[in-house]
């Protein structure tokens, strides 16, 4: 079995989501996934071709008690993240409800409750644009 149909099959079992994710992304080329110290917060960054690293792009947590993965998209000022979000809520029948700092603070920020994606190909493509798009 390929490696994306064994990240298919185990992102069908609810507790298997972020690790299937985890594999997903650090199968990308060049990729620094550093774990925090104080809370389960997986970040996952590009490393440049001078070994150097890139903002990042996307952030697997939990929010509100749940299993979160948050993209980075652009710029803060661009506020790409809130009609990304409205784009990405459609196509998975969910609204996610940001708060105000959420709303304020991190208008270039995805945020995708697992629990609401049934397969990961109805997230991949925002994670690839993540990733292609941070420099």
């Amino acid at each position: 079995m390929q490696l994306s149909e064994n990240i298919n099959q185990g992102y069908k079992k609810e507790e298997y989501k972020g690790l299937a994710l985890d594999v997903y992304i650090t199968s990308k080329d060049k990729i620094k996934r550093s774990i925090a110290d104080k809370e389960f917060v997986i970040g996952y960054k590009k490393i440049r071709e001078d070994g150097s690293f890139t903002k990042k792009f996307a952030t697997l947590m939990i929010v509100r008690g749940y299993p979160v993965v948050v993209l980075h998209l652009g710029e803060k000022k661009d506020r790409e993240g809130l009609q990304t979000q409205k784009e990405l809520d459609e196509k998975i029948g969910n609204t996610y409800v940001r708060n105000g700092m959420q709303i304020n603070e991190k208008p270039h920020e995805v945020f995708i409750r697992l629990d609401w994606v049934r397969s990961l190909e109805e997230i991949s493509p925002y994670i690839d644009e993540a990733y292609e798009k941070r420099t």
